[in-house]
């Protein structure tokens, strides 16, 4: 079950094209004609990448557990992230650094973790030290990287049919 706030990311992502939509060509999706209004921040870009900044969810394949994270500024870079609660059993979600990080009440926080899809589908991982988060409220986020945290930043998962 998606939280409200999952609903709302994921809402009018790849609508026909409309006014005020930017049009994004990406070599892994296509294109996409992106409504402004799904474009949220990340203001420090992920880890590694810091120019990396504008992103819009795009989903996978209907009942896939997986979308697309894809940077509208550079759209070469194209992330599979998923939620950790649906990947991952026992997985408590960060909210409270979350909305601490982000100066929002945890109910407006979406969690999202970085997916790794190696050749061998028994090894796929996700990174639960350094999850995405994103206030759907004002659209702005951050990649949050839990210090003294136990979590694995390559956490293996079941694969997924």
């Amino acid at each position: 079950m998606e939280s409200t706030a999952e609903q709302r990311a994921s809402d009018g992502q790849t609508a026909p094209k409309t006014e005020g939509a930017l049009r994004v060509e990406s070599p892994r999706l296509g294109v996409l004609d992106v409504p402004r209004d799904k474009i949220f921040v990340l203001d420090r870009g992920l880890v590694g990448l810091p120019s990396a900044r504008r992103f819009v969810l795009v989903d996978h394949r209907p009942g896939s557990p997986f979308r697309w994270l894809l940077c509208v500024d550079d759209p070469d870079l194209a992330f599979v992230v998923g939620n950790p609660c649906d990947l991952v059993a026992g997985y408590e979600p960060p909210l409270a650094e979350a909305s601490a990080a982000l100066g929002c009440p945890p109910t407006d926080v979406v969690v999202m973790v970085l997916v790794t899809i190696p050749s061998d589908p028994r090894e796929v991982s996700v990174n639960l030290l350094a999850p995405v988060v994103v206030d759907l409220s004002n659209r702005t986020g951050c990649q949050l990287v839990l210090e003294g945290s136990r979590l694995d930043p390559a956490q293996r998962i079941a694969p997924q049919s």
